[in-house]
């Protein structure tokens, strides 16, 4: 299992463990615009050179260990463009136990705003890891409803559903991070 996916989807974050890391993905979500690698402090060191089986890598940082990292992808929520998933890092490095969960973030956000994310800023897949699908998640609702996602229809004219096996970038496993 990607060190990512454990990052952001489990842990006891808590609205007051809000860090200044997370303000960066409010910012995201509110202008949907990403910081730039210069802007992010982004950069890669091959010294660095993060193994993922052993979970080693000098200082411990590195974009896999982040929570705000999409390993698939190699894009992270707030900083734009690929990132090295083995030895990239910026000044928004967030692990696990720091900060909220990145789902919790985008729950207060929908909470202040009333409006969810786009399907496609969700990151949705098919069929997520085990243990990591839309059923195992606090944001999923009856009837295939996502609290977060808006669902995807080429007519608009309803959302769609999200089913059980899906996952995104934002899930939050049952009893996890702050209470909704």
């Amino acid at each position: 299992m990607e060190e990512s996916v454990i990052a952001k989807s489990t842990g006891e974050q808590e609205e007051e463990n809000m860090e200044p890391q997370d303000a960066a993905l409010f910012r995201y979500l509110r202008t949907r615009k990403k910081l730039s690698k210069e802007e992010a402090n982004y950069r890669e060191k091959q010294e660095q050179q993060y193994d993922i089986k052993t979970n080693n890598g000098s200082g411990g940082q590195a974009c896999v260990k982040c929570k705000f990292n999409l390993p698939d992808e190699k894009m992270c929520h707030i900083v734009e463009g690929e990132v090295s998933n083995e030895c990239g890092v910026s000044k928004h490095f967030s692990p696990k136990g720091e900060g909220m969960l990145p789902g919790d973030i985008v729950w207060e956000f929908v909470k202040k705003t009333g409006r969810k994310m786009a399907y496609e800023e969700g990151h949705v897949i098919d069929k997520g890891a085990e243990n990591f699908q839309c059923k195992d998640c606090k944001y999923y609702t009856y009837y295939g409803k996502c609290l977060l996602i808006r669902g995807y229809t080429m007519d608009n004219k309803d959302e769609s559903r999200f089913t059980p096996e899906m996952s995104c970038g934002f899930i939050v496993k049952i009893g996890n991070g702050t209470e909704i």
